[in-house]
């Protein structure tokens, strides 16, 4: 007698072997993984922040008007500080445009807030003596303080400046560009100032004439006078 097969079940429905620790393993690693994407988030966030923080303008950051001082350049104290440095700049321009043509206008500021440090430094192509007769002379109902630049401290050093991480940068990149443009310091830029310095030093030692016949040779060391 022929066995009688079993009727097989149609039945789609699949028993869960899925285990309890399975799920809760699998709920884990999504609050895992939010927890990571908050925290970039975070991190993405803060980094923007510091970014914005540190975006500012230093006092050094323009190498030809930061070092551009020299033995001709007038310092202007007494201005009123609480306007905007472009607005003290133009100012400046139009009090001492009867000095005669300007060609350099630095108004120096603290790094971080912008804020001057309550002097200018102004060149003059032709006689920068005549700015000394605005010596004492008013800036709306300020007086000013006119005198030469290289008499003062100011000649070499921004006083009252607090800097920031960029200075130092930017004194050592315009230090490097000077050694490459004087080839090491064995170069000095021949400028009116250079000049009359010479023409000074040649009043004082004449040239000697040897024995020979030929003229004594004199070896001449001028510091630039725009260097910091």
């Amino acid at each position: 007698m022929a066995k009688q097969l079993k009727k097989c079940s149609t039945s789609t429905d699949v028993e869960d072997t899925t285990k309890p620790w399975q799920n809760e393993l699998d709920d884990s690693e999504v609050i895992l993984k939010e927890q990571k994407k908050e925290i970039d988030e975070d991190v993405k966030t803060a980094f923007k922040k510091k970014k914005k923080v540190e975006e500012y303008d230093c006092n050094f950051d323009n190498h030809k008007e930061a070092f551009g001082n020299n033995h001709n350049t007038i310092v202007v104290k007494g201005f009123d500080c609480s306007l905007s440095r472009d607005d003290i700049k133009s100012s400046l321009e139009k009090h001492f445009g009867s000095c005669g043509e300007i060609s350099r206008v630095f108004v120096p500021f603290q790094c971080q807030t912008g804020s001057p440090l309550g002097y200018a430094f102004i060149d003059l192509r032709n006689d920068a003596k005549k700015a000394l007769t605005l010596d004492g002379s008013y800036l709306g109902s300020l007086k000013l303080e006119v005198v030469m630049t290289s008499s003062r401290k100011e000649f070499l050093q921004y006083p009252n400046l607090r800097g920031c991480a960029r200075c130092c940068i930017n004194m050592k990149t315009r230090n490097y560009d000077e050694f490459l443009r004087t080839g090491g310091g064995r170069l000095t830029p021949w400028t009116p100032e250079l000049q009359q310095a010479v023409a000074e030093l040649l009043k004082r030692k004449p040239l000697r004439r040897k024995k020979c016949g030929k003229p004594e040779l004199i070896i001449i060391s001028v510091v630039s006078s725009t260097s910091c």
